[in-house]
């Protein structure tokens, strides 16, 4: 039941369907496949739904650890809780300062590809010149106002958007199937023999393949608005993981046979690879790919900017960040100058990367942000299923649970850092690739700094959920033993 509590966040409001949309919104079923297919082709040919099947089998190790740590530890912090309890509060200063180069910034990185593709899209077809940054500023205005308007609206908007976006792109990927005809049905696509690429480029790929599946776990901070979040988030990791996975599969495989597994050289030149697809079977089709793309757009930014906010909110009401990000709308019961304090880094970054790099060149910039910060945040959020495990839930312990899993499953990420920074991105990347590390350095320090003049803030800020109904039994601090903080 909600919490009728005026004081904080709506609790309790949200239900399984609400919270697994969330992340399914967030993960972009539409917005996803329309980016990384065809630089997947590009890299591996045809075996794209191959490599689509290999990085969801990889990614969900890390969402069978966020299932675990959500199960035992609900908070509207997410990942910095977790760290925190797992790894010590310092830890997770510096996850939730990387997270900041994560979700927060989603936004952007959903409406600048999307304004990016739409702009010459509607000019070739409709005949009139549409601004991307005027399809940025209307983006972002609705999910400013849906996010603000209350968490139950917002959440609604991306279950309605999120099933429109999945249903269309599974449509298109049966069109081009039917359209292809007996040609579509082949198993070359599920090889790797004869696509003429590389060790280190099918590494590459996977990578590319590993890094499309963020935003599974966005449910997390929204434990606070969640009924039952011991169980509904555990749930909805691995659901979402498994149901955008396999469109994401379909939908490679229609991509790569309906453009031919033989003629895959050219498929990331000129314009985006599924556009091309439908002006090459259907005059109508683009509308039906540009339609989907604004919703998978608006649903990805929507799960982004209520996960980060909330994690803004967190930290806020703790003091470690300005406590006016802790204001609460008093009618909606949303955080509201943490959203409004990321719809304004939004509007900002998007105007200001986009007219200096354009809208698919601040993309990528941006999306090195939001790579390297995701994969830092997994990484430790996994390495604390260790500790955590062999100290707090002893009596649960088990070797390959709880320390072979997060031990792969950070391998896998790390695989994916290598080949996102080696060899050395060229300019402008290599830019923000330095602004990362400076970033997280600048985290590290402050972590330090913190501990010593905030560390009481540091401990409230990882404070769980004490009045969930589904706390299971065992015996559970509500807060991270500072005893045994083992960072440095």
């Amino acid at each position: 039941m909600a919490n009728n509590d005026v004081s904080g966040l709506h609790k309790g409001v949200l239900g399984q369907g609400e919270v697994i949309f969330q992340a399914v919104s967030h993960l972009g079923p539409a917005l996803g496949i329309i980016v990384i297919g065809p630089q997947l082709a590009g890299l591996v040919g045809a075996a794209v739904p191959l490599i689509l099947l290999m990085a969801l089998v990889a990614i969900l190790l890390t969402g069978l650890c966020v299932s675990m740590l959500a199960r035992k530890l609900p908070s509207s912090g997410g990942y910095y809780s977790y760290v925190s309890h797992g790894l010590g509060e310092r830890a997770g200063f510096v996850t939730a300062w990387a997270y900041f180069l994560y979700d927060p910034l989603i936004p952007t990185i959903a409406t600048l590809f999307t304004a990016g593709i739409l702009e010459p899209v509607i000019e070739q077809n409709l005949g009139f010149h549409l601004p991307w940054w005027v399809i940025v500023l209307v983006l972002l205005a609705i999910v400013h106002f849906a996010t603000v308007r209350g968490i139950q609206p917002s959440a609604r908007l991306t279950v309605a958007v999120g099933i429109a976006e999945s249903l269309i792109i599974v449509a298109f990927a049966v069109f081009l199937l039917v359209r292809t005809g007996s040609a579509a049905f082949t198993f070359d696509p599920f090889r790797l023999s004869g696509t003429g690429s590389s060790t280190n480029t099918v590494f590459l790929a996977f990578a590319f393949g590993v890094l499309l599946f963020t935003g599974f776990e966005s449910a997390a901070p929204l434990a606070e608005e969640t009924a039952n979040p011991r169980r509904a988030i555990p749930r909805t990791v691995v659901i979402s993981i498994i149901a955008v996975g396999a469109v994401w599969v379909l939908a490679g495989y229609a991509m790569v046979v309906g453009w031919g597994t033989g003629s895959l050289a050219d498929i990331g030149a000129g314009e985006n690879a599924f556009f091309a697809l439908a002006d090459r079977f259907s005059g109508w089709a683009w509308l039906l790919l540009a339609l989907a793309l604004l919703n998978s757009s608006l649903a990805s930014a929507l799960a982004g900017q209520n996960a980060g906010a909330r994690v803004l909110y967190t930290l806020g009401r703790s003091g470690i960040l300005p406590r006016r990000l802790a204001a609460v709308h008093p009618k909606h019961r949303t955080p509201v100058a943490a959203l409004t304090a990321t719809t304004l880094l939004n509007v900002a970054v998007c105007l200001g990367v986009g007219s200096w790099l354009t809208p698919t060149g601040a993309f990528s910039f941006v999306g090195l942000f939001v790579t390297l910060g995701v994969i830092v945040v997994y990484v430790l959020g996994n390495l604390s299923v260790i500790r955590l495990f062999r100290t707090r839930f002893r009596a649960e312990w088990h070797p390959v649970k709880h320390v072979l899993l997060p031990v792969l499953a950070s391998a896998i990420l790390l695989v994916g850092l290598y080949y996102t920074v080696w060899p050395f991105p060229v300019w402008p990347l290599n830019l923000a690739a330095a602004i990362v590390a400076g970033w997280l350095v600048l985290g590290l320090v402050l972590s330090l700094v913190l501990w010593r003049t905030r560390r009481e803030g540091l401990i409230a800020a990882a404070q769980l959920l004490t009045d969930t109904t589904d706390e299971p039994t065992g015996t559970e601090s509500p807060v991270p033993s500072t005893a045994k903080d083992p960072t440095p």
